[in-house]
């Protein structure tokens, strides 16, 4: 993930392509961790390669590889994508959705699994659980774009946990998050590669630490050095070379990395449908905060809305935070067609939201990624930072509850 400039080079994304390669250790076939370390609950069913449904079985979680061209449309208009779902305006399809707003759950890769960390924690009084590939412990940055370049990245400057957990407990007491003892309850999954040349392994290990500051380390999955990946967000049979960094930045992995997540988060669930079946909802983010380039924050975010939950049954929202140059802007759909989400919310009632940063050359970040260094907010990691807040309010939209940086969730 490029956070600033290549001076700078802040970890992530495409400092792999900028700052060197990865290795290429053999990845193992669909559904074989391929020699991953794994840390997980014991006796929860979840297996680290897997997830699995009521009755044993594992979805495909997939489609197929993208035409020739790339991608369709970043601006839906109504058209079908090639994997069967349909996209439209935010008018109607999200009318009417019945939101369990205290099963939210969240992940994201690279800068977005920083991000994911960072709101799940901020947010920590409504979400369920929170998955993050290659992404380091809250405020990991500490508001400093050579400290992200370095301990945020680097194996031989890996960030020390035990200080970012007492300045979370002072963020707490300050009011500007929610109770961190929150997290007490939820549920994490981890994710790191062994040939991650761009955020290291042992990056994600602090994240782990972290995290074990405030729950059972029961409820933490990681899935630690997964052989043979690179600097991607693993799938079934989607994207580039597993063992390599390259656009658009998803690994056809044999490993269902989205599934495993959700199921880590959420317990047991239904097999994963063949093909996404929903619809592709378009969200403008300027309905939530005026001029929203200026926060490098996209026209508009998606979502993905299962037919269950357009029918009005209830439904959670699952909050998926792209990396650095994957957002609708760069790869158009790709990301939020081909994650692999979307097929195990068909059959799990999980609505997905995709929130979209833009670059900005203005702001420091040429590479649009997600803001957890400050380059939009000193406050970056807290509730009232712009990227996080919009992010709420689109949640609260999509329950008909409004949402702003005012209001509480406690």
């Amino acid at each position: 993930m490029r956070m600033a400039r290549e001076s700078a080079c802040p970890l992530m994304l495409l400092c792999t392509i900028a700052c060197g390669g990865s290795g290429n250790a053999a990845v193992g076939g669909p559904g074989t961790d391929a020699g991953a370390e794994t840390s997980s609950p014991p006796g929860d069913g979840n297996d680290a390669s897997s997830p699995s449904g009521p009755d044993g079985s594992t979805g495909d979680g997939a489609t197929s590889s993208p035409p020739s061209d790339g991608a369709v449309s970043s601006h839906p208009d109504g058209s079908t994508h090639p994997d069967g779902s349909t996209s439209t305006t935010d008018a109607g399809a999200v009318a009417g959705l019945h939101i369990d707003i205290s099963q939210t759950s969240v992940s994201g890769f690279s800068s977005g699994g920083f991000m994911a960390v960072q709101f799940g924690v901020a947010f920590s009084s409504i979400v369920e659980g929170i998955g993050a590939f290659a992404g380091g412990p809250f405020g990991c940055s500490q508001g400093s774009v050579a400290t992200a370049n370095t301990s945020c990245a680097d194996a031989s400057s890996a960030p020390n946990a035990t200080p970012l957990i007492a300045a979370t407990k002072s963020l707490y007491a300050s009011g500007a998050i929610d109770d961190p003892a929150n997290l007490a309850s939820a549920r994490v999954f981890l994710f790191s590669g062994a040939d991650d040349a761009v955020v290291s392994p042992s990056v994600v290990d602090a994240t782990q630490s972290y995290f074990e500051g405030f729950m059972p380390t029961a409820s933490i999955q990681y899935v630690s050095r997964r052989a043979g990946t690179a600097h991607v967000l693993p799938t079934l049979n989607y994207g580039a070379s597993c063992d390599s960094s390259d656009a658009p930045w998803l690994g056809d992995c044999g490993y269902d990395g989205a599934g495993t997540a959700l199921a880590q988060i959420y317990g047991t669930l239904a097999k994963a449908s063949s093909a996404a079946t929903g619809t592709i909802v378009t969200i403008p983010q300027g309905n939530f905060i005026a001029d929203p380039a200026s926060h490098s924050l996209d026209v508009n975010a998606y979502a993905y809305v299962p037919k269950s939950c357009a029918n009005g049954e209830t439904c959670r929202v699952h909050v998926v935070f792209h990396g650095c140059e994957m957002g609708a802007s760069v790869i158009g759909s790709v990301f939020y067609l081909h994650a692999g989400y979307n097929e195990w919310a068909d059959t799990n009632h999980i609505v997905v939201l995709y929130p979209q940063a833009i670059s900005s050359n203005s702001e420091g970040n040429p590479y649009a990624c997600w803001d957890f260094w400050g380059y939009d907010s000193p406050a970056y990691d807290t509730k009232g930072a712009p990227q996080m807040a919009v992010t709420r309010a689109m949640i609260g939209s999509l329950a008909g509850v409004p949402w702003d940086a005012g209001t509480s969730d406690q």
